[in-house]
């Protein structure tokens, strides 16, 4: 960016900003939905089991490093190591949005409602769980096996409650009115997923019923999937 940027440049700086937290915002409530529809329900999981389970095991697992380093950098302080960080403090304390003291007292009070697992720098379950073993391995946590990063049911839906509060207020105040929905389905999501899943297992049943066209099927699994 230029150094010396013309107001009309800064002015689009700081649209970006908010636009991309509500993008980052609205990514973690997907990935969150995505995981939950993977992890929570026990037909699920069951589902999940039948069809590839030491794989879905691997992809929650994935999923959970990535939602505590995406809260942790969200919830992160304005600076670390002098470099700024893209977090709500920072785009908060940042001056050149001049933001009204009743919305920095809004997000503060929103900031408040997150629950200290997610919020404490020092102790919280997030950031144990990303300093000691998604950020780098803490050797001794690391060798001793140890489960981290567990928070107490429910947490995790208010840090993005709050977020998504937050998220609204930043935008309102700079576009006059808030984003909207942050949808979280849509095709080729999770649910889709699921129903695929479930076809596959129904169809790879078909094989072993008594009189099935065991050739046929073979050459419509063939036709679908050449590469397989």
């Amino acid at each position: 960016m230029n150094s010396n940027p013309t107001p009309e440049e800064e002015a689009a700086r700081l649209d970006e900003i908010v636009k991309r937290f509500s993008d980052a915002v609205h990514d973690l409530k997907i990935y969150h939905y995505t995981l939950k529809q993977l992890a929570d329900s026990e037909e699920d999981h069951i589902l999940l089991q039948k069809a590839a389970g030491r794989f879905f095991e691997l992809i929650q697992n994935v999923l959970f490093n990535y939602l505590y380093l995406e809260f942790s950098k969200l919830l992160g302080p304005p600076k670390s190591c002098g470099v700024e960080n893209f977090s709500v403090e920072n785009i908060l304390n940042d001056a050149k949005f001049r933001w009204s003291e009743q919305l920095k007292e809004s997000v503060n009070e929103e900031l408040a409602r997150i629950p200290p697992s997610f919020r404490d720098r020092k102790s919280g379950a997030i950031y144990t769980a990303r300093n000691k073993y998604s950020a780098h391995y803490d050797k001794e946590v690391f060798l001793a096996n140890e489960v981290i990063g567990e928070f107490p049911e429910g947490d995790d839906e208010l840090a993005l409650k709050a977020l998504e509060e937050i998220s609204n207020l930043f935008y309102e105040a700079r576009f006059g009115k808030i984003r909207g929905d942050m949808v979280l389905t849509g095709a080729g999501d999770v649910h889709d997923l699921k129903k695929c899943l479930c076809r596959g297992l129904a169809f790879d049943k078909l094989f072993h019923e008594p009189g099935a066209d065991v050739q046929g099927l073979y050459k419509l699994r063939k036709e679908e999937c050449p590469h397989l």
